[in-house]
């Protein structure tokens, strides 16, 4: 899935390529086009270079992903994210749309901040399996829960299990979204009749009984690559090269004056000339310019079960070294962020504003005081304006789709998108300038 963002001087939009394998595209297009549906980002096609594209208008809405890098997020949310998702769901249904053409991807869900409201977008061609994807859904929220809000795990612990149950069915998973606390105990609730069991045995009981889903990892990473183009050009300058030799020898241009053999010379002379031509070539078509990026994604699961649960207080975790317990968090190792200080943003108004330390990745700059790493209060800055990054020794900037933007040495930056950030480089935060400076030679 080819995925892009665009902005123009009042919007933004995610950007995906028309599928090829859309035959029913004309139907669901135009479905959509003439019913609002609550929640679905409808296609706006759009033909460009002869390509079809789909462009879908996310202004004032942030994704998923963006919005839960540094919170969690309790029961009262992800029921009320899959309450949004079900009815979604079932919008599709009623206009007879292909509800596998729904994207549940969390980087490409949108929430409304204002209303908070669930948006999906809707990809005609896309038909991947919704069971499959809702799985991987859960799997992700599940990394991203309170771990103390134990309504919040037994209700998206119980999703999962529904989803990977060899007799699911659709109106099995809606009973599970929009069951109440009481349902979901009753079936999943692993801390039943623990306060009837033995001190010695409880710790072993409890570890049998909690439910256990294995945790999800991601790893992305960056890979350099030549388009396909850039190969074609090569061989179309070694054929070049070798159709030339051919000419000349074919017309005698390299004969001896006599015309009757080859004169060494000549030749020699032209191969050193066609050798230079096609490394000229060369160096300008394999320019590390030319080159893309793709990212990579690697995952990797793994046990989130604490040693020690208790079900009257948090997760405690035994320190060896310092032979006391603390509270431990079983998604530590997931929202794991290192500690870091070689980086800032040096704002050119001194008086007016702060440095801007950098010292953890990912690292969000807004107004949404309470989940970003640096509340930056302007009425002019997002609520989630931007983030920086930091992979294989490379400082990345990326705008998360704030209402007035951001921009490095005077260039805007499309949403959504990762620029590199090098030190000196000019970032203009809604206006506001600042220089990124890191302490590294």
């Amino acid at each position: 899935m080819e995925v892009s963002y665009k902005r123009d001087l009042h919007s933004s939009y995610l950007v995906l390529h028309k599928k090829d394998n859309s035959d029913d595209e004309y139907y669901c297009v135009h479905m959509l086009q003439a019913n609002n549906l609550k929640g679905v980002i409808r296609p706006e096609p759009r033909t460009i270079d002869n390509r079809v594209l789909y462009y879908y208008d996310i202004t004032s809405k942030q994704s998923m992903e963006t919005l839960y890098t540094k919170n969690t997020i309790s029961y009262e949310r992800v029921k009320g994210l899959f309450s949004n998702l079900a009815d979604l769901v079932e919008q599709t249904y009623e206009y007879l749309l292909n509800e596998n053409d729904l994207i549940l991807e969390p980087e490409h869900m949108y929430i409304d901040l204002a209303t908070t409201q669930l948006n999906i977008c809707y990809y005609p061609g896309y038909n991947k399996d919704l069971r499959n994807q809702i799985v991987s859904l859960t799997e992700h929220i599940m990394n991203k829960l309170e771990y103390g809000d134990r309504d919040a795990v037994l209700y998206v612990y119980n999703l999962y299990a529904v989803c990977r149950d060899e007799g699911f069915s659709f109106s099995k998973l809606l009973s599970a979204i929009r069951g109440s606390k009481r349902d979901i105990k009753d079936i999943r609730n692993p801390y039943a009749n623990l306060s009837e069991a033995k001190p010695e045995t409880d710790d072993k009981a409890r570890e049998n009984q909690i439910p256990v889903m294995p945790e999800k990892i991601y790893d992305d990473t960056e890979q350099y690559y030549y388009p396909l183009r850039t190969y074609i050009y090569t061989g179309a300058s070694i054929i070049g090269g070798i159709a030339l030799l051919i000419l000349a020898i074919s017309t005698r241009i390299i004969y001896t004056s006599m015309g009757k053999r080859i004169d060494y010379g000549k030749l020699t002379a032209l191969l050193l000339v066609l050798l230079i031509i096609i490394g000229y070539l060369m160096k300008i078509i394999w320019n590390k310019n030319n080159r893309l990026t793709r990212i990579i994604s690697r995952h990797e699961y793994i046990d989130p079960r604490p040693e020690r649960i208790s079900p009257k207080e948090p997760y405690v975790k035994k320190i060896p070294d310092e032979g006391k317990e603390k509270p431990s968090n079983p998604t530590v190792l997931l929202n794991k962020v290192t500690p870091y200080s070689g980086c800032y943003l040096e704002p050119e108004d001194n008086a007016a504003y702060d440095i801007i330390n950098i010292n953890e990745f990912p690292f969000i700059i807004g107004k949404q005081k309470d989940n970003v790493d640096y509340f930056l209060d302007n009425e002019v800055i997002s609520r989630y304006h931007v983030k920086i990054t930091r992979g294989d020794n490379i400082y990345y900037i990326t705008d998360l789709n704030s209402t007035n933007g951001t921009c490095l040495n005077g260039e805007p930056l499309s949403c959504y998108q990762r620029y590199e950030i090098l030190k000196g480089n000019e970032v203009t935060i809604a206006g506001i300038r600042y220089f990124f400076q890191t302490n590294e030679e």
